[in-house]
């Protein structure tokens, strides 16, 4: 299969990896450059004494070399892979270092779908279920306490705290090993803090709010033993509560073409949070794979946008379900620019509406819109996206101009995360493209070419 320059470079853990990928494609600085199906290979001359070794799996996309970097891909990974969208490497066996890789792949794939599941040490177990319940149990009275302090001293008297007094009480939560209320209650003080923006709720309400997501979702832990298993399953994600890897395989696996639509990052707890955002042409449904790991550490490889994932996915317990892993497939090009599973803007209010029934503490729902213009709203006070059912404000920021200029005033599938007052645009199809929002950097680029 091929990638494009666009798809190679959304692949990029960061802005600097992106543009040190684009100056190593070039193939005057490359050696014994070959292909083997989707294995692309070569050599490059770097700070040490010998070449860096590079090779590369356009299937995965993953991909190795030899230099120290610790990002994942690195620029010489990238270099080589543009290298490879550009001309037609000729096609050769590999050499024994590109082929050992590949082949330490394929075993470690074998190897991980036959080997058998080891039971766990119940008794351990147990212990370990019992130990977190307290810690959880004692984290819900801190915060039910701080939430009582709250409400008597008046939100407004919150707005004026420093954010100290918020992150000591986060802190104690991430004792309590409730990380989800943690982050939660560390983004307080920006809400209150916020300047107002145009299509976006007051800084009070969006503080009031935030805080009642928070209460509700404290209750709602309080009476997990009364909810269904999903809805409890919900609510431990919520809180930020592990789930074990016999349960995901316990989970039935969910097969279809599943489109890439975008990548976003944040950082959660010093922690990198990157999510892959997929919909599937089949059955339509949305899923968020997430993968964590220190900044500029390696993540794992993932699909790029713009790239369909024939495979399966195994979708976290919950109600309603969005957070999955893949399980087994491929990726390879997309079948369509389209967006799956895209309506009107009544129906996007309808989903968002429908999860909020099921779970009131949900902040933001992925949407798809079908055939949506993009402008300004007639009192000029915010762009939106609109069709004859309605519009939905869209979220400012760096990348929006780009967007609205791509779109052009003509109706464009558009795909982004829904608060219940505005849309953070991610994706826009049009004309037979995908332009995707990459997470480091401010302008969309175009992943694929109908």
């Amino acid at each position: 299969m091929s990638l494009t320059a666009e798809q190679i470079l959304a692949l990029a853990p960061d802005a600097s990896s992106r543009k040190a990928g684009q100056e190593q494609a070039k193939r005057p600085k490359w050696s014994g450059l070959g292909r083997a199906g989707d294995l692309v290979f070569g050599e490059i001359k770097g700070s040490g004494a010998s070449p860096y070794r590079t090779v590369a799996d356009l299937s995965g996309p993953a991909a190795t070399c030899t230099c120290p970097s610790r990002k994942l891909p690195c620029k010489h990974a990238l270099g080589l892979m543009l290298v490879a969208a550009a001309e037609a490497l000729p096609e050769t066996a590999p050499p024994d270092w590109a082929a050992a890789w590949a082949q330490g792949r394929e075993a470690r794939r074998e190897t991980r779908a036959a080997e058998p599941d080891r039971p766990a040490d119940a008794a351990a177990r147990a212990k370990r279920q019992r130990a977190r319940a307290v810690r959880v149990a004692g984290a819900l009275d801190e915060i039910d306490l701080w939430l009582s302090d709250l409400m008597r001293r008046g939100l407004a008297a919150a707005r004026a705290e420093p954010y100290a007094a918020f992150d000591r009480v986060a802190g104690r939560l991430v004792d309590g090993q409730v990380p989800g209320l943690a982050r939660r209650v560390r983004a307080l003080p920006g809400l209150a803090a916020a300047a107002p923006a145009p299509g976006a709720p007051r800084p009070e309400a969006a503080l009031a709010l935030a805080v009642a997501r928070i209460a509700l979702l404290v209750r709602a832990a309080r009476r997990r033993a009364l909810l269904t298993p999903g809805q409890a399953a919900g609510v431990n994600a919520a809180l930020g509560l592990p789930v074990s890897a016999e349960t995901l395989a316990a989970q039935p696996g969910v097969a279809d073409d599943w489109a890439v639509l975008a990548h976003t990052a944040e950082e959660e707890d010093r922690l990198l949070a990157r999510s892959v955002w997929l919909a599937g042409r089949r059955t339509g449904t949305l899923a968020q794979v997430i993968d964590f790991g220190p900044p500029g550490a390696p993540l794992p490889p993932v699909p790029a946008p713009g790239q369909d994932f024939a495979g399966v996915l195994a979708f976290h317990p919950g109600d309603p379900p969005l957070r999955a892993a893949f399980r087994e497939g491929r990726a390879g090009p997309a079948a369509s620019a389209a967006l799956p599973g895209a309506g009107t803007v009544a129906a996007a209010r309808d989903a968002f509406a429908a999860v909020l029934a099921r779970a009131p503490w949900t902040e933001r729902w992925p949407v798809a819109l079908a055939g949506a213009r993009l402008g300004r709203l007639a009192d000029g006070s915010a762009f939106a996206a609109g069709d004859a059912t309605g519009c939905l404000p869209l979220r400012a920021g760096p990348h929006l101009p780009a967007l609205l200029a791509v779109a052009a005033g003509r109706p464009a599938d558009l795909f982004g995360l829904f608060d219940g007052t505005g849309l953070a645009p991610l994706a826009l199809s049009a004309d037979g493209h995908l332009y995707a929002v990459p997470p480091h950097e401010a302008r969309p680029v175009v992943v694929r070419a109908a």
